[in-house]
């Protein structure tokens, strides 16, 4: 049976060295409200001049200086309701650092060269999927984007959409990459997504720099409110210098800021098989240890695999898929529970140096109806050695190369046809 469940695991795609080369980048500052110098004020409408504060400390990489241009581009959107001091104010126009605003009080006492407080509103941005327009190496934007959405939700300024839910209005309203900025198409997504604000970007290689050009759409107006063009240097994106290296977010009690990146959202057929589906969200019912959430996923196998992916065990996951280095770690614990008692594999996959191949590390887990910690050290997985003897790579765990952890269900240690629950909560690495 082990034997069996091992050869169908290697139809799931999915001692270490210290040359970590990790740059850990300065935090970005969050910012809640923004000092400006009243200017001119004309009964109900009053132009202020606002101070926009540096965000970081020291010298940054080209992707956080992105996320800076963002945040700085988007302080204050037309048509936003904010306050200025006590007095309840609407964003009329915004150029440069000049504001229009309109009192919606009946009366106010501003006057030129007042010092102000303006409050910023947290705002909701959507991301579409960067692109590589030029150049071979497509992952790059990848890694930008995620570098440029932690720093924005680390900002306080935003809530990011999930990836998925976009994906998903964007296949609905059957818009491409050039639709998006269709004053049209950007407010249907506004509409539909509660979104502020929907971000795009391209990224062009050229010689030794890669040119990278981003625009914002307000979908209020559905017109770009800030286009944002910025150069660096190949090396500043290099794939190694892309690596989480904090402890990973698994408790699911703050939000959005808790889900960074885990895969959430329904898929049906596919991998999962015909008639089969799964889907992950977050559980507001229930904690493992006396907390209010977890991250649960509804599932069921399919009856047969699909045409596509005949050559692929039927599976269902939870994922986790920020590129991380762990080699300040030792293991990984979290705790697991299931409205049965079924076996979860749980996965690590390693990049290798040099190479886009991909080895798997696996561990098998019972897991039963009640709520029980599981602890693995790393040194104890196991490699999943057919895939990693086709494919050539060093059978070595690469902690500092790891590209994403998983906890599996499949066909063979799970009947075709039948569905279950499982519940993850309070992963941390050790």
């Amino acid at each position: 049976m082990v034997l069996s469940c091992i050869i169908l695991l290697s139809s799931i795609s999915c001692g270490p060295t210290t040359d970590t080369r990790v740059v850990q980048e300065p935090a970005m500052k969050s910012v809640f409200y923004l000092y400006a110098d009243v200017i001119t004020v004309e009964a109900d409408l009053i132009t202020i001049r606002v101070e926009k504060p540096e965000l970081f400390e020291g010298e940054v990489k080209l992707a956080l200086k992105l996320a800076q241009d963002i945040v700085e581009g988007t302080y204050l959107l037309e048509g936003q309701k904010t306050n200025l001091n006590q007095s309840r104010v609407e964003v009329i126009r915004v150029i440069g650092n000049d504001v229009l605003l309109r009192i919606l009080g009946k009366s106010h006492g501003f006057k030129p060269g007042d010092r102000v407080q303006i409050f910023l509103a947290k705002k909701i941005i959507a991301i579409r999927d960067f692109e590589v327009i030029t150049g071979r190496n497509k992952e790059v934007a990848k890694y930008v984007q995620e570098d440029v959405t932690t720093a924005l939700v680390n900002s306080g300024q935003f809530n990011v959409v999930e990836r998925l839910k976009l994906q998903s209005v964007v296949d609905e309203l059957q818009l491409s990459q050039t639709g998006l900025v269709d004053p049209a198409g950007a407010k249907q997504i506004g509409k539909l997504l509660g979104a502020d604000i929907i971000l795009t970007g391209t990224l062009a290689a050229t010689g030794e720099e890669w040119n990278v050009n981003l625009r914002l759409i307000s979908t209020e107006s559905g017109l770009i409110t800030a286009a944002v063009n910025r150069k660096g240097l190949l090396h500043e994106l290099k794939v190694e210098a892309y690596r989480e290296i904090k402890n990973i977010a698994g408790s699911f009690e703050d939000g959005t800021s808790d889900l960074a990146g885990w895969i959430v959202g329904k898929r049906i057929g596919h991998r999962t098989g015909k008639g089969g589906y799964q889907n992950v969200y977050v559980d507001e019912t229930q904690g493992a240890i006396g907390t209010n959430k977890s991250l649960a996923m509804d599932f069921q196998l399919g009856t047969k695999r699909v045409e596509k992916f005949k050559n692929r065990a039927i599976h269902v996951r939870i994922s986790n898929r920020l590129r991380r280095d762990l080699t300040r770690y030792s293991g990984i614990k979290f705790y697991l529970k299931a409205d049965r008692n079924l076996t979860v594999w749980f996965l690590v996959s390693d990049s290798q140096k040099g190479s886009a191949m991909k080895e798997n590390w696996f561990h098998a887990i019972s897991v039963t109806k009640q709520w029980q910690e599981t602890r693995i050290p790393f040194n104890s997985l196991s490699l999943q050695k057919g895939r990693a003897l086709r494919l050539g790579t060093n059978q070595i765990l690469e902690l500092n190369y790891v590209e994403g952890i998983d906890w599996v269900v499949h066909e063979g240690i799970f009947k075709r046809g039948k569905g279950s629950t499982i519940w993850l909560d309070e992963v941390s690495f050790f």
